[in-house]
């Protein structure tokens, strides 16, 4: 999918075990746009900052009460700095966004 021009794209698969129902146009407060289907979660905003906020509120209702996870994800940013850069979701911290590969240690003490 190609984003819109002038927005950030956010996008991640659900992780194992997770299901919810396809929906596209979920508008939130930041005017980011919230669209799953078929596990993959795109969210579309004015910002980084935006999209990131949109994905913990979506994933903090999504794996409420349930172990701590890391989502592989991408982010594309919009011109004049076009890009695409891979990021770590980390639920279950309570949240944090990791632009790293590498797959982050969760202490036992602090899982859910």
């Amino acid at each position: 999918m190609r984003s819109p021009p002038g927005l950030f794209r956010l996008s991640f698969m659900l992780p194992a075990g997770v299901a919810v129902d396809s929906g596209r146009g979920l508008l939130s407060e930041n005017g980011s746009t919230l669209n799953v289907a078929n596990g993959l979660v795109e969210i579309l905003g004015p910002s980084r900052e935006a999209v990131f906020e949109t994905a913990a509120i979506f994933l903090r209702v999504i794996q409420r009460a349930k172990p701590s996870v890391s989502i592989a994800a991408t982010l594309e940013s919009p011109l004049p700095v076009r890009g695409r850069d891979g990021w770590r979701i980390i639920v279950g911290a309570p949240i944090a966004f990791s632009p790293t590969s590498l797959d982050p240690y969760f202490p036992a003490s602090f899982s859910q």
